[in-house]
């Protein structure tokens, strides 16, 4: 990988998706900056400032930062938190967090990652025993919330940056926390990335061709595995020899950018998914998502909550009822306004489905039209005068009663 030396703002905006704003992540030190003034020759910017409050000179730095963006007319949003610790992993949530929180839709946030960070990047994860999706590094451009994440000077190293602003008289911070190699990101810049360019040349820039490389290897096993990314179906994990399977399910998982678990967990879960009786649910969950078997095929959640059988709502049927867990609506589409109660995860009832001349149980109406475990989790008992009347399926209404409710359950899969 050869660096970019010349920073032009035309270069970097050939990167990037159409939008008609950008936010410029700003903490005032040399990359973002750089970054800062190379967008600042453009419409519609704005930038974020995160005070971590961890450094006696934050909210000096906070000014340094009101002060820049005041002079080039940028908008400037600042945050300030009060951490519990000052470990990365713990800053870089709560600037994510804002970041979220101040995005707009459609909205591009510039980050100022640089050759450099890329090559620490990969060298934590290598050290970190990770796989493939995680030694592939940073990616240019992402999805992010409702707008994208861009990552426009991954071809630039931190010395061509110091350079643009030495160049043209601008100033920075500099943050004497960087100097800490007690953070393991900060020893592998300060002693072994300069260790490396005295031994091979061209290092960072070869770290980074490599994480590279490893992304379209990457990008080129997915495609011939031909992943349905909404299931992945035993079979085809039995299909792979048994030591292969682990790795088949964390490829699958991967393509979806989820944390993913250690091997350890997922050798278990492919014994579990692919050795269970077909009268069993196995399941994993963690604080991301979780995963389920349900018709041989294994699925990708939202986590939800269970929710109480005991809880009873209360419907007035002028509006739509909005179902807990982000699992849609129910609709009143008869005539009239009535009042009628819903309940979730009742047991041992029974309904005459719309157009059958028969009463049945719901646990074979379930089956009967293939309701996912996930769903029946989230179905609406809707009762009127304390008769079970509906599941909110177009299938499920009782005929004499009059009455049409309409279920748009909203996907939960990952």
């Amino acid at each position: 990988m050869a660096y970019s030396k010349t920073l032009k703002i035309d270069e970097l905006l050939k990167k990037l998706p159409d939008s008609s704003s950008y936010l410029v992540a700003y903490s005032g030190g040399s990359d973002s900056t750089a970054l800062l003034h190379l967008f600042s020759k453009i419409k519609n910017v704005r930038a974020i400032h995160i005070n971590h409050g961890l450094n006696a000179e934050a909210d000096l730095w906070q000014s340094h930062c009101q002060m820049t963006c005041d002079n080039l007319n940028i908008p400037l949003i600042t945050e300030k938190y009060d951490l519990p610790d000052s470990s990365e992993n713990t800053c870089r949530k709560a600037r994510y967090k804002s970041f979220k929180k101040h995005i707009n839709p459609n909205e591009i946030l510039l980050t100022a990652h640089h050759a450099g960070d890329q090559a620490e990047t990969i060298l934590l994860k290598l050290l970190r025993g990770s796989g493939l999706s995680g030694l592939s590094g940073m990616r240019e451009i992402s999805s992010f919330h409702h707008g994208h994440l861009a990552r426009v000077l991954l071809n630039y190293s931190a010395d061509n940056l110091k350079q643009y602003l030495i160049n043209k008289s601008i100033n920075w911070i500099e943050d004497d926390s960087n100097l800490d190699n007690s953070y393991r990101r900060n020893f592998l810049r300060n002693e072994i990335i300069p260790t490396l360019d005295t031994q091979v040349t061209n290092a960072v820039g070869n770290i980074c061709r490599t994480g590279e490389n490893i992304y379209n290897s990457e990008e080129l096993l997915n495609h011939y595995l031909n992943f349905n990314n909404e299931h992945l179906d035993v079979e085809q994990l039995k299909s792979v020899p048994a030591h292969l399977q682990s790795t088949l399910l964390y490829h699958w998982l991967s393509s979806k950018n989820l944390p993913v678990p250690d091997k350890k967990a997922f050798v278990q879960l492919c014994h579990d998914f692919c050795e269970s009786g077909t009268d069993k649910n196995p399941h994993y969950g963690n604080k991301y998502f979780q995963l389920m078997r349900w018709k041989q095929a294994i699925y990708c959640l939202k986590n939800y909550e269970l929710i109480n059988p005991n809880l009873t709502f209360q419907w007035d049927t002028k509006t739509a009822f909005v179902l807990p867990n982000n699992c849609g609506a129910i609709k009143y589409t008869g005539t009239g306004n009535v009042d009628l109660v819903i309940k979730f995860n009742q047991v041992g009832q029974k309904l005459k489905p719309i157009n059958s001349k028969h009463t049945k149980t719901v646990k074979n109406l379930f089956q009967q039209n293939n309701v996912s475990t996930w769903l029946k989790n989230n179905t609406p008992f809707v009762y009127f005068q304390e008769q079970l009347i509906s599941l909110g399926y177009d299938w499920s209404a009782v005929n004499d009663t009059g009455l049409q409710i309409e279920f748009k359950p909203t996907n939960i899969i990952i």
